[in-house]
């Protein structure tokens, strides 16, 4: 579809620009919500009980293959086939990021937070289901792995700039509301600029053709390859780096982890975001080198590149305890964390990037007139991975935590949890046609 318009270089302005404004609404809750948890209750918060709150609250995006069937089925003739589907549950996410900054009650904030979280990634799922097709719709081959790299750059950047600097500066000022509400008005306008982008015209299919095709998404073996693939490789995502930074955070003398209960010993709330800040930072740095690498490597062989990236992530899970079982005070801990963080990033994202090119490849080359409900499904399905690995996660550690007090004993036996779920998806990663996603010269 993308050989009948043009594409011009303002789109992925608006695609950054869109990615840059989800970050902030998908990293103010990951990065800011704990930190702002314990400013709230006195200086502890529940890991346990914050994890299964960041469980649901992201639930959206286990589900976001939904809008995506309707997406590639129905439009408007005037406004186009993605366009209506991103302004309106992107206002819809907007609107409620500005309700939570009149009206969150202390005494039921665990509860408050996850309707919010919920209801805010509801919004920002769904628009960002249309936006992925509209990218599949207008986006060459040979620019896809490229503006993929862009987008998940400015992306994180977003995570940092919302999750971090900004909570950090609102969290000191005492004015958290503003930067709800703030993340509301930015959420509404990146929705509103996808409509300068010119889309393909619209397609009539008939609706058994449509219910067909829908049907073999299911039917079809080669598909469940990639589905297992895919989930397989979301569970370590987020959950690993959680645990890390607490590792670190407990190095540092700065918090201590006694049972599920988080406690801070080294400072206050304001002083746990900025280490967070600080970490998520240098991870930013990270981030942003993974994905202009493999973005650059991914448009030249998809298979090398997430081969290489597979082979060094796995055995990292199993290392990064090692210096801070070995080491002590805090100045070694901060070092070998900022180490870790920057190449943790790098790698997770660089697989993240080239992931997304090649499901982005498997839903043009599989379904060309159902690419964003084959890729949405993709995307909900990584996004359940990570959800999945964060409950596991939640689990693990509080099993673990009734028989061992060495909170670096119980984050290697989760990164062996992680390593065993990054070994499986490569190998059935291997088992799927290269001729299917690879680029042909």
């Amino acid at each position: 579809m993308n050989s009948e318009v043009s594409y011009s270089k303002k789109y992925t302005y608006i695609f950054v620009f869109f990615y840059l404004c989800e970050g902030f609404s998908q990293g103010i809750p990951f990065l800011f919500f704990p930190q702002y948890l314990a400013h709230t209750l006195g200086g502890s918060y529940d890991i346990a009980l914050w994890l299964v709150v960041y469980s649901i609250g992201n639930l959206p995006w286990a589900i976001k293959m939904i809008v995506g069937v309707f997406n590639d089925r129905w439009g408007s003739k005037k406004y186009g086939q993605r366009f209506p589907w991103i302004l309106n549950f992107g206002v819809f996410g907007g609107v409620w990021w500005i309700m939570m900054a009149f009206y969150l009650p202390v005494n039921e904030i665990y509860l408050w937070l996850t309707i919010y979280y919920f209801m805010t990634q509801l919004g920002m799922a769904f628009a960002d289901t249309a936006l992925d097709g509209l990218i599949l719709d207008v986006t060459p081959k040979e620019k896809l792995a490229r503006v993929q790299g862009y987008t998940w750059t400015m992306m994180f950047l977003g995570y940092g700039a919302g999750g971090m600097l900004l909570a950090l500066v609102f969290l000191a000022l005492n004015i958290v509301p503003a930067l709800f509400i703030v993340t509301g008005v930015l959420v509404i306008l990146s929705s509103v600029f996808p409509y300068l982008v010119k889309e393909p015209p619209l397609e009539k299919r008939s609706s058994k053709e449509f219910g067909l095709d829908l049907l073999t998404i299911v039917t079809k073996k080669r598909n469940w390859k990639v589905f297992m693939y895919t989930f397989l490789a979301g569970i370590p995502a987020i959950m690993f780096l959680n645990f890390f930074m607490y590792v670190v955070l407990i190095g540092m003398g700065v918090i201590d982890v006694s049972e599920t209960l988080l406690t801070i010993v080294g400072g206050g709330a304001v002083d746990l975001q900025a280490w967070s800040s600080i970490f998520y930072l240098v991870n930013g740095f990270g981030i942003i080198f993974g994905s202009l690498i493999a973005g650059k490597f991914g448009d030249r062989t998809r298979k090398k590149t997430i081969s290489y990236v597979y082979l060094v992530y796995i055995p990292s899970f199993l290392i990064v305890v090692v210096p801070f079982v070995l080491l002590t005070g805090e100045i070694a801990p901060l070092i070998f964390g900022m180490i870790f963080l920057f190449l943790l990033g790098a790698l997770q994202n660089a697989l993240t990037v080239v992931n997304q090119t090649v499901r982005g490849d498997l839903s043009k080359n599989y379904y060309p007139k159902l690419k964003s409900t084959y890729f949405a499904t993709l995307v909900s399905l990584a996004n359940f991975g990570q959800n999945v690995g964060t409950i596991v996660g939640a689990g693990l550690f509080a099993i673990f935590a009734l028989v061992t007090n060495s909170f670096y004993l119980i984050f290697f036996f989760v990164s062996v949890f992680c390593a065993v779920s990054l070994l499986l998806s490569y190998f059935i990663f291997r088992k799927i046609d290269p001729l299917d996603y690879e680029l042909r010269s």
